[in-house]
């Protein structure tokens, strides 16, 4: 289940025409955030001026940990969002077993806003962050496996089906949805309809 509707092809768009882009690089970390926790890896931010002005700076990484110092708890997504103003837009599932949506500035990973969700009584909502809790593959590993050579646009949790992580990412100018299995952390292509590149070689299974 998405919590969010993701609008690729804008993302997209502004990648194409010198957006903004981040990188994946780096070892294995956890987005899963305890007072004592250490944040996540370094992830580089390769970033230009987006159509409104804005500059990304913000690294994924950054973004992940800025979003779990604010809300202590497991990353269920985290997408850079070309507005009037570029944010990173993230969703927690808080320790205290409270959903939050955090957005940051995507200069500088500072958080903008923070608020509840109140509809987290939801049957959707408790079946996700149950499936959540169960994975073993975490936002920002799904990120590293699904993008070795590409640069990411959004990371998010899927508990419909099989749980996976869903990874936009563009590719030599090419914008393309991975899976990553969420137990396995297996990565599989998006189905044709929805990625017209036939290219397999995509990170690893390790």
């Amino acid at each position: 289940m998405k919590r969010h509707i993701v609008i690729a092809s804008v993302a997209a768009a502004a990648l194409l025409t010198g957006g903004t882009a981040v990188a994946i690089a780096g070892s294995g970390s956890t987005d899963r955030a305890r007072s004592s926790s250490t944040a996540p890896e370094a992830l580089t931010s390769q970033a230009s001026g987006t159509a409104s002005g804005t500059t990304a700076r913000a690294s994924f990484s950054d973004a992940a940990e800025a979003a779990l110092k604010a809300v202590p708890g497991t990353l269920a997504s985290l997408d850079l969002d070309h507005g009037a103003r570029t944010t990173w837009d993230a969703d927690v599932l808080g320790d205290d077993g409270t959903w939050h949506e955090v957005t940051l500035d995507a200069s500088d990973a500072r958080v903008l806003s923070q608020r509840v969700d109140r509809d987290d009584n939801d049957p959707e909502d408790a079946a996700e962050a149950a499936a959540l809790k169960k994975a073993t593959v975490t936002a920002t590993e799904a990120a590293r496996k699904a993008a070795p050579r590409s640069t990411v646009t959004s990371v998010e949790f899927d508990d419909d089906g099989t749980p996976a992580w869903e990874v936009e990412v563009v590719r030599g100018h090419t914008e393309h949805e991975l899976y990553v299995d969420a137990q396995s952390g297996k990565v599989t292509q998006a189905p044709a309809d929805d990625d017209h590149d036939n290219d397999d070689d995509y990170g690893d299974d390790d």
